[in-house]
């Protein structure tokens, strides 16, 4: 059986942003001379932290090139680029025509604008690494709901919430292969086809749902994937903290607040695949403690090549990675 398709999705963008936009009342309360200036103050404090990252990280470099102050409505939009450049970078082919393929478009394009609609009000920003735009987004509306839900210092909040997602541009600054290694196991894993047996012992085997639709092939590289991804948020996270003292002194305190607790959702139950608070809070806690039995810079060490990035055995255990780095 095959759980995903080397085809691109059949995807009603157009009824998607209809949907995604649905209901805006709960935008935060601005004047206009107050949005115009938290427009300009982001952007300034993306540059900014975009040179800060990078002397942690001892970079002669920039962060990302593009910053786009969005709306959720803009940040609708940014999705559907993002998906595009996805496609393109993936190699799949077009999706089938017919009225069959229409129904599924509109379907998906239902689905899709209802998540994007819920992930916008709390997403607060995303740097876009496979459309070559060199984009970093910062979702405008859903950093001052946090802000007046927390009672955050705006100045300190946003400097942090820039920092991470500047981090993520260096990343790929750092490690030029690193694009092409995570878009090769992405292929590996929408193409993968396994059987029902293939799929049972693999459950039987790890317990994780995800293993009953990938073969060994594609779930060796679905591990990787999440490992990586893991690490690079945990990085993302630990960069934005510690280089991030300095400037925004309330960080010790935004960060209790962000506390990730382990997730009770049936998805991150049934897949560690799925549960995004773990890549959040593991990848920090790896880092944390390369730190503590070696050094800061060891980080490093993982973006020189991709044989370097850590496993998941690692993730937990970050005393083999060091061992095997040596």
């Amino acid at each position: 059986m095959r759980l995903l398709m080397e085809r691109a999705p059949s995807i009603d963008w157009r009824l998607a942003h209809r949907v995604a936009a649905l209901r805006p009342d709960d935008l935060p309360d601005l004047t206009a001379h107050e949005l115009t200036r938290l427009v300009a103050d982001l952007r300034v404090t993306a540059r900014r932290a975009g040179e800060i990252a990078a002397r942690h990280l001892g970079m002669k470099a920039v962060g990302a090139t593009s910053i786009r102050v969005v709306d959720w409505d803009g940040w609708a939009r940014g999705v559907r680029e993002m998906a595009d450049g996805a496609v393109a970078e993936l190699s799949l082919t077009p999706p089938r025509a017919g009225l069959g393929a229409a129904l599924t478009a509109k379907r998906n394009g239902a689905l899709v604008g209802a998540g994007v609609r819920t992930v916008s009000r709390r997403l607060l920003g995303q740097y876009d690494a496979f459309t070559g735009s060199d984009a970093l987004y910062l979702v405008a509306p859903s950093i001052v709901a946090y802000e007046r839900l927390h009672g955050f210092k705006p100045a300190d909040f946003r400097m942090w919430v820039a920092l991470h997602e500047q981090t993520h541009a260096l990343q790929f600054r750092l490690a030029p292969w690193l694009r092409d290694h995570l878009a090769a196991r992405l292929r590996i894993i929408l193409g993968d086809d396994v059987s029902l047996a293939d799929g049972l012992l693999g459950w039987a085997r790890t317990r994780d749902v995800g293993a009953l639709f990938t073969s060994p092939r594609a779930d060796e590289a679905l591990r990787e994937l999440s490992a990586a991804m893991t690490f690079l948020e945990g990085h993302a996270d630990y960069t934005s903290d510690y280089a991030g003292r300095r400037h925004a002194p309330t960080i010790p305190s935004m960060r209790r607040a962000f506390a990730r607790p382990k997730s009770q959702g049936l998805l991150a139950r049934l897949s560690t695949s799925f549960d995004k608070n773990a890549q959040y809070r593991d990848g920090l806690e790896f880092c944390m403690r390369i730190q503590r039995i070696k050094y800061r810079n060891f980080l490093k060490r993982a973006f020189e090549e991709p044989a370097n990035l850590p496993t998941p055995e690692e993730i937990a255990d970050p005393a083999l990675w060091v061992a095997r780095l040596g």
